[in-house]
Formats: structure tokens, C-alpha cells, sequence
């Protein structure tokens, strides 16, 4: 396992999205070994953001703890998650949908104009590649929580929390390339586009569009990772 960023400090969020695409893209194949210092060692970061990243990839089933120390990368199968993302699409498609046609309250109107323009900042920010991708990680798992949580049907969530543990599922999820920065930062701004245009259909109390843009917008990681990588997402 080789480093893939130049940052000299990046954040457990960033170091988590480059492990997933690693994990996704099976650079780090099924059955190899992985620690915190090695983690530590491939981004020149201190133990603790990587023991963070490594914590919650252990959450998601991608990689289990070793009888020593360490984990070991488990297999998974790609298309299980494809479908996954489907559902969760639909469940967030729905609780766009719902929020649209209930009307958002001056409280949620406000919590996802202020994320949306706290990831824009963040993306266009004069700092590193790091704390670009922690702060857009912040604002998309606020943008999707609040709908998930704020449409108005519970039921919803509690569909959602029954699989939010499975791989790279989980609300606001970012997957992020360490040697191909630039691509998966177009991808960034692409994806908070959709988020204006999901908050404006929300707005103008269009359900049908919202639910539409949404469900697209939930699949976009491995969509566009086919896209800019050429591989099948099946």
C-alpha cells in the first residue's frame, strides 16, 4: 500500500474517503492487512485520525478486527451495495418529495441554505485538498440528515436506520480519490449543484421533481464513479 494524498495533515474524513474509494476500486483487496500505523504511514497523519477512519469503516463491515492487531479488508460484493444505494435513493427520493409537498419550516429552510453555501465555501476555500473534502463532508451529511429527518414521516428513518450500517450507505457518505484530486473535486461541485437543485424544487413545493433529482443525486457515487473510471458499477 502506497500514499495517494500530499497533504501533510488531512482529517479522519478525508483519510475515511480515500479508504473507501481504495476499498471500492480493490486496491486494498480482501484479506490484506490493514493497522493504524499503516494507515498513518500511507497519509502522514498521527494515529488518531487514522484509528477514527479505521473505527468507522469497522461500523460499515468493510474491514474486521484481527486476533492481533490490526484489521483484515473484508470482501464485498459491489452489486449488494449498488442495490443498497437504490433503496436508500428511494428512501431519500421519498422524504424529498414528502418535504416538498409539506413545506419546509423557516428552521429547515435555513439549516440547508446554510449547508449548501458552507460546502460551495469549502470546495473554493484557499486550503488544502484535506479540509476541502472535511468540509464538504460536514455540510452533505447535515443537507441529508435534515431532510431525511425533518420530512415530516418518521417512518422513513426508521426504514433507513434499518440498513445505515451496511458499506458506504450511510447518509452524507463522500468517496474521494487521493491520486486523482481534481477529478473527484469536479465530482464535489457537481454534487452540491444537485443539492441546490433538490433545495429549489423543495422550495417551489414540487414533490415529483424533488423525489426525482434526489433519487439520482443518492446513486452518484457509484455512478460517476463508472463514469470517471470506466469500470461497471455491477
Amino acid at each position: 500500500m502506497t500514499a495517494k494524498t500530499n497533504e501533510a495533515a488531512p482529517s479522519d474524513k478525508r483519510v475515511l474517503a480515500v479508504l473507501h474509494r481504495m476499498i471500492m476500486d480493490g486496491e486494498l483487496e480482501p484479506g490484506s492487512k490493514i493497522s493504524e500505523v499503516s494507515v498513518a504511514d500511507m497519509f502522514d497523519v498521527s494515529r488518531t485520525p487514522a484509528r477514527l477512519a479505521l473505527r468507522a469503516l469497522e461500523v460499515e463491515g468493510l474491514i474486521k478486527k484481527r486476533d492481533g492487531r490490526g484489521f483484515t479488508v473484508q470482501e464485498f460484493n459491489l452489486g449488494d451495495i449498488k442495490h443498497a444505494y437504490e433503496v436508500r435513493g428511494v428512501l431519500e427520493g421519498l422524504a424529498a418529495g414528502t418535504l416538498a409537498k409539506a413545506g419546509m419550516s423557516p428552521a429547515v429552510e435555513a439549516t440547508l441554505r446554510e449547508v449548501i453555501d458552507a460546502m460551495d465555501a469549502a470546495l473554493e476555500a484557499d486550503t488544502d485538498t484535506g479540509a476541502k473534502v472535511a468540509g464538504y463532508q460536514d455540510g452533505n451529511v447535515a443537507f441529508h440528515e435534515t431532510i431525511m429527518r425533518q420530512c415530516g414521516n418518521d417512518y422513513i428513518g426508521f426504514a433507513f436506520d434499518r440498513m445505515e450500517t451496511l458499506p458506504m450507505v450511510k447518509l452524507g457518505t463522500v468517496v474521494f480519490s487521493g491520486d486523482k484530486p481534481d477529478r473527484d473535486l469536479m465530482r464535489l461541485r457537481l454534487g452540491n449543484m444537485q443539492h441546490r437543485l433538490i433545495f429549489d424544487a423543495i422550495s417551489k413545493r414540487d414533490p415529483q421533481r424533488a423525489e426525482s433529482i434526489m433519487r439520482e443525486h443518492a446513486n452518484q457515487t457509484l455512478v460517476y464513479s463508472a463514469l470517471f473510471t470506466g469500470k461497471d458499477e455491477t
